[in-house]
């Protein structure tokens, strides 16, 4: 079995070997890629010391799960991004390793401290490699918002130091509810607000629209399926497992996550370039996956995550690509184009459909649990839900026929209408896309394959986090 140290370790070492020998940079960026991919798979469960202090005065790392789940998705997804950007890589393999390091560590910490300091490694690496789009006043509005959402978690974990005497996650989790309400208040807001920049929440998402609209295919999957699944696991640690909220409080908190939900989704209809659809799109989805985490929907919150991380995947890349090779990702533009690469576009299709949450597809298991969860809290959030999700499938239903049926609607759809925009390099997004659109209807038909597998994942939220219950290694 392996110590999850090295999912940390690795990706840092290799960084600094390739700083030596620039030459290999690239070829240690999938070394340790793969490397990192098959020790996630072998990652023991249990709790690693580091430095040689004790839990809760020196720093751990827990291996529960969740955060074992975490891992495994985060390498898998990343080494299959960065396959597809292979070509746009460049001088950029070495942020990609920091990137890596931080992002385990992100998952694994079970200290608040330790998790700012991976936190910064992960959003300075996304700084510079949203650098690759050459839109720099972009880069510099989400450097200015990013810091300031760290900036606001850090003063609210510095005064849980103050009051508690210590960073641990686990002691966090026992003794939140004995806080001051004052207490609570503060480091709630403080923290929500400082993870809600990256979560992409309204209204600390501004800087959201500048970077993913301007996506290639190397930050368009990274951003949307890594990044993204990163800190909806995270919030969902956070917020199911630390940190309880009740009252008004909760109220403006699920009020903040739903209404990004549906202006996300409501502000995707208006816009037909693929990559700005698809923005809002994943703006939406960040606001029902943590609204999900904040009512306690911690499975059907998975189960979103996993379809959201692979659609996006898929989507996000076919996206990027159309506009590389054509300056635009118009869809009027590019009506019939999925006629000329039938592969990606059932790919993209069945992503968008299991997006949608239709019958047949893995989708449709996961939105049913959603709405199931909802209904539990009150009756306004299933209809939010049901709301949203109808605009999902107007713009999504949409896109797809353009993108199927070249020619006008009275027209007779043929080849000579097809679009002249094309799509090169595509042989990892084929591949891609296929294996995802099947893993989608296998998942559909036989919805038990994936069912106990994420119970079993997302039990650890219901829980108050002990690093002694795994004990001590």
């Amino acid at each position: 079995m392996i110590n999850p140290v090295l999912l940390i370790v690795i990706p840092l070492l290799l960084a600094f070997v390739g700083v030596m020998f620039k030459s290999f940079s690239k070829s240690l960026l999938f070394f340790g890629l793969v490397l990192n991919t098959i020790f996630a798979f072998f990652a023991q469960k249990g709790s690693y010391e580091l430095g040689g202090w004790q839990p809760p005065f020196g720093i751990n790392l827990l291996v529960d799960n969740y955060s074992l789940f975490g891992i495994v998705l985060i390498n898998v997804l990343f080494l299959v991004s960065s396959l597809i950007g292979m070509k746009k890589i460049g001088k950029y393999s070495l942020p990609l390793l920091i990137a890596l390091a931080g992002l385990n560590g992100m998952v694994l910490t079970n200290d608040l401290f330790n998790f700012y300091v991976f936190f910064e490694i992960a959003t300075i690496s996304a700084y510079i490699i949203s650098t690759l789009h050459g839109k720099y006043h972009q880069t510099f509005n989400y450097l200015v918002l990013g810091s300031v959402g760290s900036s606001l978690y850090l003063l609210g974990i510095i005064i849980v130091y103050a009051v508690v005497g210590s960073l641990n996650m686990s002691d966090l989790s026992v003794h939140f509810s004995g806080l001051s309400q004052n207490i609570q208040l503060i480091v709630s807001i403080l923290i929500f607000s400082g993870l809600a920049v990256e979560a992409k929440l309204i209204p600390f998402n501004s800087w959201v629209r500048g970077i993913y609209s301007n996506v290639n295919t190397l930050t368009a999957p990274l951003f949307s399926a890594v990044y993204a699944s990163t800190i909806f696991l995270v919030f969902g640690r956070f917020f199911s497992n630390l940190i309880t909220v009740s009252g008004p409080l909760f109220n403006i908190f699920i009020a903040i996550t739903f209404i990004t939900f549906i202006f996300a989704e409501a502000s995707a209809t208006a816009t037909k370039n693929m990559r700005e659809i698809l923005t809002f799109s994943s703006i939406g989805q960040a606001g029902l996956i943590t609204g999900l985490f904040l009512i306690g929907g911690g499975y059907a919150a998975v189960l979103q995550l996993i379809n959201n991380a692979f659609a996006k995947l898929v989507m996000f890349s076919t996206a990027a690509n159309v506009y590389e090779n054509n300056s635009s990702d118009s869809i009027d533009k590019a009506a019939g184009i999925f006629r000329k690469y039938p592969l990606v576009g059932f790919g993209f299709t069945v992503s968008a459909l299991s997006l949608i949450g239709l019958p047949l597809f893995y989708g449709f298991y996961a939105k049913f649990n959603i709405i199931n969860t909802a209904f539990n809290t009150n009756w306004i959030i299933p209809l939010v839900i049901l709301l949203g999700s109808l605009l999902e499938g107007v713009y999504y239903i949409r896109m797809l026929v353009k993108l199927w049926v070249p020619g006008e609607e009275h027209e007779e759809a043929t080849e000579k209408l097809t679009t002249k925009f094309s799509m090169n390099k595509l042989f990892v997004i084929s591949v891609v896309a296929v294996v995802v659109g099947f893993l989608f209807i296998m998942g559909g038909i036989y919805p038990e394959l994936f069912g106990d597998f994420v119970q079993n994942v997302s039990t650890p939220l219901k829980e108050s986090l002990s690093y002694l219950s795994v004990g001590v290694m």
